[in-house]
């Protein structure tokens, strides 16, 4: 596949060549990012995050990154990393890639059984909705974020960890709806927690 694309060089470290031992020093998020969506949820995961990306950065010295806009608190926090610690490094977002039905492809979906696949396309389309309630007029965070998480609450074996419209630097809570925010979920479907978002 890397030769198809006219790739002359691949960086495929084994997990023992990258963590001969257990790390003693590691990078910490702070602020906003390590308390909200994803940090609250997953505690210590974005430290985590940001360590490893610190490391690959420093082992490879690429002048872009490439990092998809599916996890888009993690794409945040990278940046911020890149940019307080004067990274030499310019972070790329790529757009979500997403399944005929818009379920957004991550390997988390290979967990779902098959009816659960077809619930989880629910996540999309609930993106949608609260994205057509900003484009339809409406300014309220809390509209935009309810009519999100109506088709979801409607949506049996799918239940809502969060639905939240928020900043696209800081992910602090949109005080009114605004382009360029980011409007994300995160959701169990059966025993599978799936995350997604769109830009306003």
């Amino acid at each position: 596949m890397l030769e198809a694309e006219g790739v002359d060089l691949a960086f495929v470290p084994a997990e023992g060549e990258m963590w001969p031992s257990p790390p003693e020093v590691r990078l910490r998020v702070g602020g906003s990012p390590a308390e909200r969506l994803e940090g609250m949820h997953r505690p210590g995961h974005l430290d985590g995050v940001v360590t490893v990306v610190a490391k690959l950065l420093h082992l490879v010295g690429p002048s872009r990154a490439y990092f998809g806009q599916k996890d888009a608190q993690q794409l945040a926090v990278i940046r911020r990393m890149v940019d307080d610690l004067a990274f030499p490094n310019q972070i790329v977002a790529c757009p979500t890639v997403r399944e005929p039905d818009g379920l957004a492809v991550s390997s988390r979906n290979a967990y779902l059984s098959a009816p659960e696949r077809q619930r989880a396309a629910v996540l999309y389309r609930a993106l949608q909705a609260g994205r057509a309630a900003f484009l339809a007029g409406r300014r309220d965070p809390a509209a935009v974020e309810a009519a999100a998480r109506a088709l979801l609450e409607g949506q049996p074996g799918v239940e809502p960890d969060y639905v939240a419209l928020v900043d696209a630097v800081s992910f602090e809570p949109a005080k009114q709806a605004e382009p360029g925010q980011v409007l994300a979920i995160a959701a169990r479907v059966g025993r599978t927690r799936l995350i997604d978002n769109v830009i306003l």
